[in-house]
């Protein structure tokens, strides 16, 4: 028999039941981006759920109306941990958005990257099969025919009150760009305004003209000393390297050649004597 709201409340293990801030805040968000009012998300579970996730393992395991002392229970847990609640159920409020969001969520979670989430039930194909995954069995699963309007999570009590999963599971259900693959199309449309932001941008513009003006002044400046802006111990190897073994007029013709009508000068500076 389902207990009274009398019989859960003479009991201490229902008021200490924690809510973390991190899992209100998902709800907060979930509702306020989806335009939904905040009843279509719940946590803490009425007098119906007297097992599972939606009950704190604190309360699993001590209350006298629990009816499964293993279901969701986890090893390892602090004192505080046992008293979070680990339950999401969200109702998106039309088949297309809980179609969408489900999509989302499954493909995440079978994929890996909702390692800290143990369960998912919904529906993912508007049919009246409930969809599912555990993952701590690595496997398929269903339930019962409220997941064909509203979804279920259960959370690993270890992680009810991480920030990052929470922004996580949001950004998968409803489908935020970073968490989705990028396309070819996407990106050149990012590329076309990063660089119609950068254009515009006085700061960057005058930062370009001084680049390019202090490049035009090594030009002139090397011009001027009559060298290449290139590098001289660069110049000598590729030299020595095409020499070898030959003879003289070999070695003379091969000068001539790296240092065209400069070589006379070359020859004059080989002709005195080492300072």
């Amino acid at each position: 028999m389902m207990p009274t709201y009398a019989q859960l409340q003479a009991e201490s293990w229902w008021s200490r039941e924690i809510l973390t801030p991190e899992l209100d805040w998902l709800g907060d968000e979930l509702c306020r981006r989806t335009k939904r009012p905040r009843g279509a998300f719940g946590n803490k579970g009425d007098n119906n759920h007297v097992r599972g996730a939606h009950r704190s393992q604190e309360w699993i395991l001590k209350s006298r109306y629990a009816t499964s002392r293993t279901y969701t229970v986890q090893s390892g847990l602090t004192a505080v941990q046992q008293r979070h609640i680990a339950g999401v159920d969200f109702t998106p409020g039309s088949t297309n958005q809980m179609i969408a969001q489900c999509k989302r969520i499954y493909a995440a979670m079978r994929a890996g990257q909702l390692e800290d989430v143990r369960e998912f039930y919904g529906n993912i194909d508007g049919n009246k099969v409930v969809d599912g995954w555990d993952n701590v069995r690595n496997r398929v699963a269903s339930s019962d025919s409220s997941h064909l309007w509203h979804w279920h999570l259960t959370l690993d009590r270890r992680h009810c009150a991480n920030k990052h999963l929470m922004e996580r599971i949001l950004a998968i259900a409803l489908g935020d760009p970073e968490e989705e693959d990028v396309d070819d199309a996407t990106i050149d449309k990012i590329a076309t305004r990063t660089k119609t932001k950068v254009m515009a941008d006085t700061g960057i513009q005058q930062l370009l003209a001084r680049v390019q003006q202090l490049t035009a002044n090594q030009a002139s400046l090397l011009d001027a000393v009559g060298r290449d802006p290139t590098d001289e111990r660069a110049i000598v190897d590729g030299v020595l390297a095409g020499l070898g073994t030959r003879d003289m007029d070999s070695v003379a013709a091969a000068l001539r050649t790296a240092f065209g009508d400069r070589a006379a000068e070359l020859a004059a500076k080989l002709g005195a004597p080492a300072s």
